[in-house]
């Protein structure tokens, strides 16, 4: 807002007044009784509209400012919490438990903190969290769940000495319990048989809780040792610096995998928060070598952290989740790439247009920072190798706010690609007079033709949709998609527009100003569809492609007992996995690089998987 000066600001604040003041009417909102207004926000809730439900439950909260609302305030504090605002879910579950301390909302807010402080990364804190509320949780159900998520927190990882803390504080049974089969977890895990031994004796099984009962059963048994201790992977993730969005929402999907009931999970991820620090990552990798316990790492997760750790990959393998660099398959046996690179999905998109869709004329508008530039030349080399020039190539370099020149340009091409028309066709058509035609007469006797230097100009209006270019190739950055979108239609082009991932924010892309203007987009992805819980997270793709990953790597392992050597080995000699979201068949000199991607299609308000395209056809979805 400080972009705009003092005297506009005075002319525009009351107009967003007045348009907030339409928006909360449409649904007769303001006309409704309290109750009536509850369950309206309670139902956008239930429906995944969680901005609309935060708004309806501040509105309750505002106009009854002098009526005591905990239930209204939990609940913007839960639809805060689904869209991502960590920062202020926290602020409205602490005012809850500060106002109605020791009430059934007391009890909710406090698990409410714990699952911002699981989905921020912070397990330890997340954890003793839900085992504060236990004892005061008199429902069964609600029990269950919080066990839950204690073993949520506990396979995400622990911090072991915060532990010991706790249970030193604790004073109730059934939480003592808990705590020291935590205890007993870590201590079989580090191979410490006194502490193991010592933990497992002052447990009361009959005292522990149903969902802790199978992991006390295997320590018991001297099985979980050589399970956990041999299937251990470290997990390099940027919890916290300028990418630690990412690194959250990935850390997530694995916690939400390994929580699955269904599952059954020999695996347990032992994480460590790089800062997206390239030497810190480096000094991490290098300290696991000697771990024998750790038989894979699953990250680093940005691409200078990938560099960096490379020349180590042949001493223990690294499972890569996502990563733009090319050539390191080739150069690194134990460096695994989950996801294609971005010259692959810049390959396959070539390919898909080419030899799926028979596309000639392609345009392409990209950006010109370094990595855009390395995929859009990727792009045009492979077009040239299949024997395509594309018709027209415009790069923008700042953000796209005004790409009119671009476009301009584009469309300029796509006029000079019209065919000739001759201007006397209609004329030479015309039937000549039988009986003029008896007298010798010459053509130019009927017809002025005009002098070769008066040559016919075409006129261009942007009003004349242009049909000309075939295809049209936008690999957007992050957070460009709004200004992209609501540009293209201006110009009329009737073309096949194709996108990257950055095009996958449903709420952007279905405004009524974009969705119905690019409709038959498609984009070549790593995943087979958006998942995110909030439309907002730009994140979720990050989140589907750690679910995919643990179940990737667990299919793998099974229930044998694994060795770094073998571990390699079943890498290598995977015959191709299918997961929710993703498709991992590795490729290449080494048989380490993913080379699938998904293809995606928009159409109506909502984006279908077409198939997985591995270059040499298109394996549709059934």
């Amino acid at each position: 807002m400080d972009k705009f000066p003092k005297t506009a600001m005075r002319f525009f604040n009351p107009i967003i007044l007045i348009l907030i003041l339409n928006f909360l009417k449409a649904d007769g909102f303001d006309s409704l009784s309290y109750y009536k207004r509850f369950d309206l926000a309670v139902k956008y809730y239930k429906e995944g509209r969680f901005r609309l439900a935060e708004d309806r439950f501040s509105t309750i909260l505002k106009e009854n400012r002098n009526y005591r609302d905990p239930a209204a305030q939990l609940m913007m504090g839960k639809s805060q919490y689904r869209q991502g605002k960590w920062i202020d879910a926290i602020h409205t579950g602490k005012s809850v438990i500060s106002n109605y301390h020791r009430s059934p909302y007391d009890i909710h807010a406090k698990m409410l903190l714990g699952d911002v402080a699981l989905a921020r990364g912070q397990a330890t804190q997340a954890f003793e969290a839900y085992l504060t509320i236990r004892p005061e949780v008199q429902d069964s159900v609600f029990q269950v769940d919080l066990d839950q998520r204690m073993l949520n927190c506990l396979g995400v990882g622990l911090k072991e000495d915060r532990i010991e803390g706790i249970l030193f504080r604790e004073n109730n049974d059934i939480n003592r319990n808990i705590l020291n089969l935590i205890r007993a977890y870590y201590a079989w895990q580090n191979g410490d048989e006194y502490d193991l031994s010592l933990a497992i004796g002052i447990i009361d099984s009959t005292g522990l809780p149903a969902l802790f009962q199978k992991p006390f059963s295997s320590l018991k048994a001297s099985l979980m040792e050589r399970i956990l201790s041999q299937n251990t992977l470290a997990v390099l993730l940027p919890l916290s610096g300028l990418n630690k969005d990412k690194g959250q929402s990935y850390l997530l999907g694995l916690a939400d995998y390994i929580g699955r009931p269904s599952e059954e999970n020999s695996i347990r991820f032992l994480v460590y928060d790089t800062g997206g620090n390239s030497v810190y990552t480096l000094k991490i990798v290098k300290s696991l070598i000697s771990k024998r316990s750790v038989i894979g790492v699953l990250g680093p997760l940005l691409d200078e952290e990938v560099l960096a750790v490379s020349g180590l990959a042949g001493a223990l393998p690294i499972l890569v989740p996502k990563s733009g660099s090319s050539g390191l398959a080739a150069m690194s046996n134990n460096l695994f790439f989950l996801s294609p690179s971005q010259k692959t999905i810049a390959h396959r998109m070539a390919q898909f247009m080419v030899n799926e869709m028979g596309l000639k004329n392609i345009a392409i508008l990209s950006p010109g920072d370094r990595k855009s530039k390395f995929m859009t030349d990727q792009f045009v080399s492979e077009l040239f190798q299949l024997g395509v020039d594309p018709v027209a190539l415009e790069w923008y370099h700042q953000k796209p706010e005004n790409i009119s020149r671009q476009f301009r340009s584009i469309r300029k091409i796509a006029w000079d690609l019209l065919p000739d028309k001759d201007p006397n066709e209609n004329a030479m058509n015309l039937a000549i007079d039988s009986l003029d035609a008896l007298f010798d007469v010459d053509v130019t006797d009927f017809f002025e033709f005009p002098e070769e230097e008066e040559k016919m100009v075409k006129r261009d209006s942007v009003k004349i949709v242009l049909e000309t270019i075939h295809a049209l190739y936008i690999p957007i950055r992050e957070n460009e998609l709004t200004y992209v979108g609501t540009q293209l239609p201006i110009y009329n082009l009737e073309t096949i527009l194709f996108g990257n991932e950055n095009w996958l924010n449903m709420e952007a892309l279905n405004q009524d100003v974009i969705g119905p203007h690019v409709q038959g987009m498609h984009i070549v992805s790593d995943v087979s569809q958006p998942t995110s819980r909030s439309s907002e997270d730009v994140f979720s793709n990050y989140h589907a492609l750690a679910v995919d990953h643990a179940g990737f790597i667990a299919s793998l392992i099974g229930n044998s007992i694994m060795k770094r050597r073998l571990f390699i080995e079943k890498l290598r000699k995977h015959s191709g996995y299918n997961g929710e979201h993703t498709f991992i068949q590795f490729t290449g000199i080494n048989k380490n690089e993913n080379g699938v991607a998904q293809v995606l299609e928009y159409s109506g308000v909502k984006l279908r998987n077409i198939g997985v395209f591995d270059g040499d056809s298109l394996r549709l979805t059934p």
